[in-house]
């Protein structure tokens, strides 16, 4: 239920039979509740020059000077203790009077009066209301009994009070540790964010955005493994860009760099989830295509070369591709396959450029 639903006493749990137990543990009886309310009629004739009193001495002190702040603000906390000094002396000490005294806490909290200058305050209070009674009564014999009863329901106050200030104290830690914790949380998030991100640049190339060459070779030894266990076949394209020296030194290195950006992109495109798009190095690219034989890479490649040819806006790159499978009946370690794919590369090289060499059928056979 929404706080503002419920009296301060309710939030409290401080209910008529907590209420009574209090005034109990005080000895606060209904005799002591009825002699003050015998002197209300005195107390309220005496009301307004007592806080007048109260007040000189509150503003003598500078440092509750300074809280109070202003002629506009006295006021109110003059015409706040007076409401209050007459209640001590209504006869009625319920609810009603309990929530009184559980805002008095609450707003002295809020606006920053410590409990030292609370209680400094009501010892001045206690003195100036002690000395009206004392004098009203001075030859009455329930004098002592009054004054007594006075003390206790200024203790059963003040009781009140702190409990508004505990309460406040306690909300305030409560915040501070859920603000702790969510900004723990925070951080956490942040750090396995940062560690994403962290992870993802260890393996990826910068300029490309494919996966560098560490992170391939992870990747071929896992899905070579899986390929010879399934006993499925694994392609491998390993290419370069021809002239790519050439490209630099006549065009620039930046154009070099977006050379090589266009055919990643081409790559990414073609490619399905499962493979693996590598820049191996330099001019070097490497694809590696999981379940596919020689002549689905070759297949791949040629859609690779097509997609470049119309997606580039000047003339598109010459690739020089090799392509090498593995398996299913023979197979080779990681770094033999790299170097018969790379093998068929050189050999499309030596063959002029802009060509794809792959294994012959007599070695897939062997």
């Amino acid at each position: 239920m929404n706080p503002t639903q419920k009296s301060l006493a309710e939030q409290m749990q401080i209910h008529d039979l907590e209420i009574a137990r209090r005034k109990e543990l005080l000895g606060f009886t209904k005799q002591d509740g009825e002699l003050l309310a015998a002197c209300s009629g005195h107390i309220l004739d005496k009301a307004e020059a007592l806080v007048k009193t109260f007040y000189h001495k509150q503003t003598a002190i500078n440092e509750i000077a300074v809280i109070i702040g202003d002629a506009d603000t006295l006021a109110r906390l003059r015409s706040a203790m007076t409401r209050y000094v007459i209640d001590l002396f209504s006869g009625n000490y319920g609810e009603e009077y309990v929530n009184n005294r559980l805002r008095i806490g609450l707003v002295h909290k809020r606006i920053g009066v410590a409990p030292k200058y609370y209680l400094s305050a009501m010892r001045i209070l206690k003195s100036l209301l002690m000395d009206i009674l004392g004098e009203h009564l001075a030859n009455k014999p329930y004098r002592e009994e009054t004054l007594q009863a006075l003390d206790k329901l200024l203790y059963f106050d003040n009781e009140l009070v702190f409990d508004t200030y505990i309460r406040s104290l306690l909300s305030e830690i409560e915040s501070a540790k859920d603000k702790a914790v969510q900004y723990a949380l925070s951080l956490e998030q942040q750090v396995a964010e940062r560690t994403r991100e962290l992870e993802q640049l260890s393996r990826q190339d910068p300029l490309t955005n494919l996966y560098n060459q560490r992170f391939f070779m992870e990747t071929l030894s896992g899905e070579l493994a899986r390929a010879q266990r399934t006993a499925t076949p694994l392609a491998l394209l390993y290419f370069d860009v021809d002239n790519f020296k050439q490209i630099n030194d006549q065009t620039g290195h930046l154009a070099g760099d977006e050379v090589l950006r266009s055919i990643a992109a081409a790559l990414l495109a073609e490619c399905r989830t499962y493979d693996t798009c590598c820049r191996y190095g330099g001019d070097e690219f490497c694809v590696l295509l999981p379940g596919t034989d020689a002549q689905g890479a070759q297949l791949f490649a040629e859609r690779l070369l097509a997609r470049l040819a119309k997606d580039s806006l000047a003339t598109s790159p010459s690739l020089s591709i090799g392509i090498a499978q593995n398996g299913p009946q023979t197979w080779l370690d990681p770094l033999q396959f790299i170097s018969c794919a790379d093998q068929h590369m050189y050999a499309a090289k030596r063959q002029g450029g802009g060509r794809i060499a792959k294994d012959d059928e007599e070695r897939l056979r062997t």
